[in-house]
């Protein structure tokens, strides 16, 4: 069993070898000359050796010599480990993983992930986007810490905290009748149409346009849906968040009647501990997300 042996002592011994006197280290140390004898001597029994010459006092004794780098590597270690723990503490480094949906990446990660690294450039930010549901998996058993993420219902074992609610609309290549009808919607008409499901299609759930939700296609990357509209295979709906706005050959058409609103919330477990960086980044996330909630929730008209 290894002896107890106190950082204070090592630090002792570290500032009585420097000054190579036990006065002035006392002095450094801002502690009497018998109470760093006495520490010496403590650490001398711990160890079964003299670390200095009991002929000449202050000078290291072979042990000594062959103890000191040892000494300091342990007391450099302690300082670079205390220092760490602190950081992490305090919430100015550490890991923290967040989720974000495809949408949120594109639209407002980077004045989030801007105004973090700002204030916390030792923090190791691990980013990865994903759908609402597997979102919501991963908060659940800990492989993120928060996720931005559309929610479907509020759950007991999430913390859910209301970022904004985007407006869902169709969309389709600008030439496509539908995007060109002024008047309201016709639901029965539009279910004759080639119609697309995508991932957030479940959002239509329970309203008029939930004919998308039997549509015979499917096509859950954004990447592949954004193609098939493009080449005219049909018409969906999407939240305005995920809409491309800088694509010019399609189109988005609000849903007035009845508004269908997708549910943006900042999640977190509610069993899980997380880093006290995490509070940080809650911040800034609900802040940004107010800075530029309006901009994000709806158009007020048809985008062509």
């Amino acid at each position: 069993m290894l002896p107890d042996i106190k950082i204070a002592q090592i630090n002792t011994f570290l500032t009585v070898a420097q000054c190579k006197n036990f006065r002035q280290a006392a002095s450094l140390l801002c502690r009497s000359q018998p109470a760093v004898s006495l520490a010496i001597k403590q650490l001398e029994q711990s160890l079964g050796a003299a670390l200095f010459n009991p002929e000449r006092h202050g000078e290291l004794s072979a042990f000594g010599i062959a103890f000191l780098p040892e000494a300091k590597a342990l007391y450099k270690h302690y300082e670079t480990t205390l220092h760490n723990g602190l950081s992490m503490a305090q919430g100015q480094s550490g890991i923290i993983k967040l989720g974000v949906l495809p949408s949120v990446a594109k639209t407002v990660l980077t004045h989030i992930l801007r105004a973090f690294l700002a204030q916390h450039p030792l923090v190791h930010l691990q980013v990865q986007d994903d759908n609402g549901d597997n979102l919501r998996d991963k908060v659940l058993d800990g492989r993120i810490d928060l996720a931005i993420s559309s929610i479907w219902q509020t759950e007991l074992d999430l913390h859910h905290t209301h970022l904004c609610a985007d407006r869902v609309g169709l969309v389709a290549r600008k030439a496509h009748p539908w995007m060109q009808i002024g008047n309201d919607i016709n639901w029965i008409e539009l279910g004759q149409q080639k119609l697309i499901r995508n991932g957030t299609t479940p959002l239509v759930d329970n309203t008029p346009a939930q004919t998308f939700l039997s549509a015979p296609m499917q096509v859950t990357h954004m990447t592949s849906l954004i193609a098939m509209l493009e080449a005219g295979a049909g018409i969906t709906t999407l939240p305005w968040m995920a809409f491309p706005k800088d694509n010019d050959e399609l189109a988005f058409r609000l849903i007035e009647e009845p508004p269908i609103r997708r549910q943006i919330a900042l999640l977190s477990s509610r069993h899980h501990q997380q880093m006290p960086v995490a509070a940080a980044l809650k911040k800034i996330i609900i802040d940004t997300f107010k800075q530029r909630g309006k901009h994000l929730e709806s158009p007020k008209q048809l985008i062509t």
